[in-house]
């Protein structure tokens, strides 16, 4: 069989090291993988490359992804439909796995629903946690630690030079996985998330609580990036009516880009592993139109209309 492979999208941790486990899982059975370039752009342009295990040797230890990715709003017009699926068809494409998220495997489903026999199999990787069906998507383990590292260095500030207020802001999209954890982890007080917004006399009516409750020297709040249209403008609005209001020193910290990059970590490696063997299996067994999902300490396929639905915030309590 000849597989095609891209990433799509944002970029993750956990993506070369899939790239790098379907390539040797897949050639190892026989089969060839094209690697096409910036996700469905280089399909467009046919621009590719044949991997084998000697090209993704060091894959697992590189974050970003080696592919490159992109993104093509256009694809949802036909005439740019039917151009990737010739371009497929020219290289005997049989099946193609897409690295992504739900936005991904929307264009996926688009080329299949034009051309069936085109098999189309997705692997969940996003720092944002928040593809449909399964409670972990590759890359959110690795954004999740540079999260911890960031906070754990913010703490040693506001033991040092108690009293002070900081206020973060994490990636995560519209959701609140990243965002929330850090509350679930003792590290941070409480967030201000799309799933529970804050006004500012709300964030500031907690602030008090926490500083009249003596048991912290200083307090930290973290601020979801899809809380509004531009979160750092809301941050900094809100760090202004506190410093007004309360007459607190009040620091907005921005964790920024570079969450979404680094090394990936043990997990993401491991589920990297586990979610490229799964999609790998469903081409060469002809499961049509999946995407891989772990839940429930397992790996399992989902047909990929599930993705398009959004996944409620409910695995943590929100205080």
């Amino acid at each position: 069989m000849n597989i095609a492979v891209i990433t799509s999208g944002g970029d993750s941790s956990g993506m070369n090291p899939c790239l790098a486990q379907i390539v040797k899982y897949a050639t190892h059975q026989g089969h060839v993988i094209y690697g096409y370039k910036r996700g469905f752009l280089g399909i467009r342009d046919n621009d590719y490359t044949v991997l084998r295990p000697c090209d993704v040797q060091d894959w697992h230890k590189k974050g970003g992804t080696e592919l490159r990715t992109g993104r093509f709003p256009e694809l949802k017009e036909q005439e740019n439909q039917e151009l990737l699926i010739s371009q497929l068809t020219k290289n005997n494409i049989d099946a193609l796995i897409v690295l992504g998220g739900d936005g991904s495997f929307k264009g996926a489903r688009a080329l299949s629903s034009l051309n069936p026999k085109m098999n189309i199999v997705g692997v969940p990787c996003t720092i944002d946690n928040n593809i449909y069906g399964s409670e972990y998507t590759l890359g959110y383990d690795t954004a999740l630690n540079k999260q911890v590292d960031y906070l754990d260095g913010i703490s040693d500030t506001g033991m040092a030079l108690p009293g002070r207020v900081f206020f973060v802001e994490t990636l995560g999209a519209w959701d609140g996985y990243l965002t929330h954890s850090s509350v679930l982890m003792g590290m941070a007080d409480f967030s201000v998330l799309v799933e529970k917004p804050m006004t500012n006399e709300e964030i500031s009516r907690e602030i008090v609580k926490i500083r009249e409750s003596g048991d912290k020297d200083y307090v930290v709040v973290m601020f979801a990036e899809g809380d509004s249209q531009n979160t750092i403008t809301r941050m900094v609005d809100a760090a202004n009516y506190v410093k007004n209001t309360l007459g607190l020193n009040v620091k907005c910290n921005l964790v920024g880009f570079q969450q979404r990059g680094g090394v990936p970590t043990a997990t993401d490696r491991l589920r990297a592993a586990g979610f490229a063997k799964y999609a790998v299996d469903a081409v060469v067994k002809g499961i049509q139109n999946v995407y891989v999902v772990y839940a429930d300490g397992k790996y399992q396929y989902m047909d990929v209309e599930q993705a398009f639905q959004r996944k409620v915030f409910d695995e943590f309590e929100i205080k």
